[in-house]
């Protein structure tokens, strides 16, 4: 996508304004992304949240890491807010844009809070509320884990082959992603200039901003909830960073984390319940893209958010990063997702999943080391594991 948008961007600097007749071909590429995506976050809640009942002695443990999933979450996306709403690169892409038309206009909280209300379990599908869609997985997810066991296991069964199906779906969408991000990188340079490209860059640093200050605030738990040194434990898990910068995939970075917690002393009847279930639930890297991308582009359409809309953000941006599907620009679709929720333009949403690689590297890693340090800290507080042995 990245040499896609490149492309589009030179194209559209030749040509001029006559680039703007292929943006149809992006707004395709998002049509086809959105269609996909819905059923897919609807697939992953259901089948994540019937799928998470906890089995014996294990309730202790996951309450632990779950609190430890939540907390780091909601900070990887007030840390994020505060980046981009810091630097305001999205201000830069407005002044670009200036002659596209009116600022965005934001659902009221009396609609936003109305569209959470499923009313028919057809419709949310046919009128694309998301929020709606959120809820009613919610719903049915919460209620299936109250299912006797083999309906529940059949459930959970049935939801993970229809979030395998829809994933295939995914990346064979992706496949047309770097010809959707050029017609429309094209189409936006061939109109506005190359001024759009500034912001963009503005943009990856407060996301990599973010990214570091998460990085930090790890360490610090790390050495006072564990006594596990910044240096040691950067050491023990260089497998891992490596692995995630090259995939840039939590799910293909899984066997390198599980290897390394074993290697660090962490004993497997914890990180073999922790990890796995970090991996599907816990993206602090997807959270933080997620509440940059949607602030970004509010500034960028001049539609200000409020203290109501930014809790609302957190709130379906931490769901939706954990329904995250775990593949090589998963993020984008639940990018697009939040963006419809509040009523942004999907076009500038797109822009981003250009510079999506930059990005997506430091986020792959924050949402595996995230794993790792929440389990290492939870089995420490459990007396599960030296810390001796895990700063090496």
């Amino acid at each position: 996508m990245l040499v896609g948008m490149g492309a589009g961007a030179i194209a559209g600097a030749f040509v001029g304004e006559a680039a703007t007749s292929v943006a149809f071909v992006g707004e395709i590429f998002i049509r086809l992304l959105v269609l996909a995506a819905v059923p897919l976050m609807f697939a992953n809640l259901v089948g994540a949240l019937a799928g998470s009942s906890p089995a014996g002695g294990a309730g202790r443990l996951l309450a632990g890491i779950g609190a430890f999933f939540l907390l780091t979450t909601v900070a990887a996306q007030v840390v994020s807010l505060g980046a981009v709403g810091i630097l305001r690169p999205g201000d830069g892409m407005a002044a670009a844009l200036a002659s596209a038309g009116e600022p965005v206009a934001l659902p009221s909280s009396g609609d936003f809070l109305d569209a959470l209300i499923p009313d028919s379990v057809l419709g949310v599908f046919v009128d694309g509320r998301v929020t709606g869609i959120v809820v009613l997985g919610l719903m049915l997810g919460a209620a299936a884990r109250r299912l006797e066991r083999a309906h529940r296991e059949a459930v959970v069964s049935a939801f993970d082959a229809l979030t395998a199906w829809l994933r295939m779906l995914v990346r064979g969408i992706l496949w047309t992603g770097p010809v959707g991000v050029a017609a429309l990188a094209a189409a936006a340079v061939g109109e506005h200039g190359e001024a759009v490209f500034g912001p963009l860059g503005l943009y990856i640093g407060a996301v990599w901003a973010a990214d570091l200050a998460m990085f930090g605030l790890y360490l610090g738990a790390l050495r006072i909830f564990a006594s596990v040194p910044a240096t040691g434990f950067l050491r023990r898990t260089a497998t891992v960073w490596t692995t995630t910068i090259s995939t840039c995939s939590s799910l293909a970075s899984l066997s390198a984390s599980l290897n390394t917690a074993e290697r660090i002393g962490i004993p497997r009847r914890v990180y073999a319940l922790t990890l796995p279930l970090g991996a599907q639930l816990n993206k602090d890297g997807s959270a933080v893209l997620l509440a940059g991308a949607v602030l970004f582009t509010a500034q960028a359409a001049g539609a200000p958010l409020g203290w109501a809309d930014l809790a609302a953000v957190v709130l379906f941006g931490a769901l939706l990063s954990a329904a995250a599907p775990g593949v090589p620009n998963g993020g984008i679709v639940n990018q697009l997702l939040l963006l419809t929720m509040f009523g942004l333009p999907l076009e500038l949403g797109v822009l981003v999943a250009g510079v999506y690689r930059l990005v997506d590297m430091p986020t792959t890693t924050l949402n595996i080391m995230g794993d790792l340090v929440g389990t290492l800290i939870v089995a420490r507080g459990h007396r599960e594991v030296d810390s001796a042995a895990a700063a090496g």
